[in-house]
């Protein structure tokens, strides 16, 4: 069957209608999709070469946009969705690649009620998981926080050790109590206490006589500082580790 031919010798253009019913489009979930409903108009564009199913080119366009815009909503957004996909569809557009053009076309989205469960369930779940994280971060953070504080903080310390040991005696209160001002006079920021470990590891790699040597010289450093007290206290520590390294060693074997 010839088509007929307008005056400039083109074919006359094919128009048409589309209707496509019971469409699966996807949406941001896996394997839950919107229902659709498509309907739209098409005409044939005139060309030295027209398409051989331009209905079917215009179809495939509409499902293609249709399908790219449902991709982005969630079931739950379907009105969202499907107002997206009637601006996007309600304008003329002519395909890139066939000589066909979408004159309008509108759609019409359900989803099921099991599959709008399913969603919601997964969405409050999600949400659920996004708290706990939350909750999870803040706690490690006031954690590591509180490590720090306490491990700078001789008084932070001692009132932290306090609420977690209400029956502490009165005697072990005041030798705690005193301790912390010791340690918070003579140690700003606790780097002396830091100091004091790091000496304490140290010392304990050394050999008893390198021990001997180490205090000898701690008590002429602080007889420089005019601390004479504290250099009798090293003198007697010296004195009581000499005295038991005598006795640790073994008597030598009779001649």
């Amino acid at each position: 069957m010839h088509r007929n031919r307008d005056r400039a010798g083109w074919p006359a253009p094919r128009t048409g209608q589309l209707t496509i019913t019971g469409l699966a489009l996807p949406s941001n979930v896996p394997a839950h999709s919107f229902q659709a409903d498509l309907a739209g108009r098409w005409e044939e564009i005139p060309a030295p070469r027209p398409h051989h199913d331009p209905r079917a080119a215009a179809a495939h366009h509409a499902v293609a946009t249709a399908r790219a815009v449902a991709s982005q909503y969630p079931l739950t957004e379907l009105h969202a969705a499907q107002v997206h996909l009637n601006s996007r569809l309600g304008a003329e557009s002519d395909l890139a690649d066939a000589p066909v053009r979408l004159l309008w076309a509108t759609v019409h989205l359900t989803a099921t009620d099991h599959d709008l469960a399913a969603v919601t369930a997964l969405h409050r779940r999600m949400q659920d998981e996004a708290l706990n994280e939350q909750v999870h971060r803040q706690r490690q953070q006031r954690a590591e926080e509180l490590h720090q504080a306490l491990a700078t903080t001789p008084t932070l310390a001692l009132t932290y050790w306090l609420t977690h040991h209400p029956d502490t005696s009165d005697d072990t209160l005041k030798a705690v109590d005193r301790l912390s001002r010791e340690i918070t006079a003579h140690a700003p920021q606790n780097a002396w206490v830091q100091i004091a470990r790091l000496l304490q590891t140290f010392v304990a790699e050394l050999t008893t006589k390198q021990r001997l040597n180490l205090a000898e010289s701690l008590t002429h450093i602080v007889i420089r500082y005019d601390q004479p007290h504290l250099a009798e206290q090293l003198r007697a520590i010296t004195l009581s580790m000499s005295s038991e390294d005598n006795h640790a060693r073994p008597d030598p074997p009779p001649g």
